[in-house]
């Protein structure tokens, strides 16, 4: 009876993981369509690209950003629309669909967003507001956007006038990008750093800072990865040519150039002054103008980009240098006059002697008789507050008299600029500190 019992107990069990077994194969061919499908995850296959790079540009003027995307396969689309555009730093300025407007000197990462077949592509690229006449050096180039790795840039430092000049460079971000005594940078992992250039002349310092952008290897490899534009940093002086070299290269580091014919275009830092430069299908530059400009050789969507400004002929020297008007002096403890005279000298430049590295390459000649003397205003009420703090009486062309306006903020800084509007000379400037 037991042997009975457990026969029909293990052919129940049979029939019914037949039952079971039959049901499984009947879903597995005719799967529940209340059951989703997984969607698949979209790939990117494509690069976001800014055309404009690293740049610097003037308070109160405007750049207008553009961008491309570059297939995999090398294909460029020009983008007309559907980009995003946003500033890192609110008090840098703002954008009005891609025109972006400088306000203050600050530094901010330009970035842009484009979104296809569900993927969202995204570039950046450091932009430095500098306020005009304001700084009695410069550095090239002004602004860097790199890809870590073993490469390396030097910056050029600027300097026409009186007196010598020495610089020490320093990273807030040794880990992103470092630089040596001698001011070559190099960079070490993605992310964002800023140079600081320091120029000590006739025994005070001042700053100029380069931001950098480091980034990583791309997850899309193109056809061009990179495009070096040389020589990278540039003076000139009127008149001069120069010929520009580019070169393309791939993911590998193999030079391609020769399966491409390279786009040359040059355009202004400062939108105030007329184009500095001039450039041919060739990348044959021609010095036409004072002012800086950026150089750009393109290949296959690839932009490389090169610095230079055209050095003035005639500069114009302010003295004293420095100026500080009320308070006491820190270290006689001595009352400071609340009014200074500044006197204006004019020189040429000796261009064989500068680009020798001669300490005597500037020669005294007469003060144009249309000098005239300013505050770096830029029309902007809020900027403005901080440089509108002194008076400027008895002016002439070889003088003027600098006093302390009683509204005056208490360590606030301006600049008093002798200029000649209209010509190739350069302004010279005092740097006036109210003192506590």
């Amino acid at each position: 009876m037991k042997t009975m019992i457990q026969n029909k107990t293990l052919l129940l069990m049979i029939v019914v993981m037949s039952l079971f077994t039959a049901c499984k194969k009947k879903d597995s061919n005719n799967p529940d369509p209340a059951t989703p499908t997984p969607t698949p995850t979209p790939t990117a296959s494509a690069r976001l690209v800014i055309d404009n790079g690293a740049r610097a540009l003037p308070v109160g003027n405007n750049i207008s950003y553009t961008a491309k995307l570059i297939k995999a396969d090398g294909t460029v689309t020009n983008l007309s629309g559907g980009v995003t555009w946003t500033s890192s730093n609110a008090n840098a300025g703002s954008f009005s669909g891609s025109v972006f407007t400088a306000s203050a000197g600050e530094i901010t990462i330009i970035k842009a967003s484009y979104t296809l077949d569900g993927v969202t592509y995204t570039a950046e690229v450091p932009l430095t507001i500098q306020i005009p006449n304001t700084s009695i050096f410069a550095v090239l180039p002004s602004a860097i956007v790199f890809q870590a790795g073993s490469e390396t840039i030097p910056l050029e430092t600027i300097y026409i006038g009186s007196g010598s000049a020495t610089y020490a460079f320093s990273s807030d971000n040794t880990g992103v990008a470092n630089i040596t005594s001698a001011g070559v940078v190099s960079f070490i992992s993605a992310g964002q750093a800023n140079i600081t250039v320091a120029a000590t002349i006739n025994g005070q310092t001042s700053n100029v800072i380069v931001p950098v952008l480091v980034v990583g290897t791309p997850a899309v490899i193109l056809p061009v990865a990179k495009v070096v534009v040389t020589p990278k940093n540039l003076e000139m002086f009127k008149s001069e040519t120069q010929q520009y070299v580019a070169k393309a290269f791939d993911s590998n580091g193999n030079d391609v150039s020769s399966n491409y014919t390279f786009n040359w275009t040059v355009s202004a830092k400062d939108a105030d002054f007329p184009m500095s430069v001039s450039i041919n299908s060739t990348g044959m530059v021609t010095a036409n103008n004072l002012g800086g400009a950026y150089v750009s050789a393109t290949a296959a969507g690839i932009t490389g980009q090169a610095e230079l400004t055209v050095n003035p002929d005639t500069v114009i020297m302010v003295n004293p240098f420095y100026v500080s008007l009320g308070g006491f002096d820190p270290i006689t403890f001595q009352p400071n006059p609340t009014s200074q005279n500044l006197t204006a000298t004019t020189y040429k430049v000796d261009r064989v002697a500068y680009k020798a590295g001669q300490s005597n390459f500037l020669n005294q000649i007469a003060n144009p008789s249309n000098l005239t003397w300013m505050l770096p205003l830029t029309g902007i009420p809020i900027i403005d507050s901080f440089y509108d703090i002194v008076d400027l009486t008895n002016q002439t062309a070889s003088g003027v008299t600098v006093t302390k306006k009683a509204s005056a903020m208490t360590g606030g800084s301006t600049f008093v600029v002798a200029h000649v509007p209209g010509t190739g000379i350069e302004p010279g400037i005092s740097a006036i500190t109210v003192m506590p």
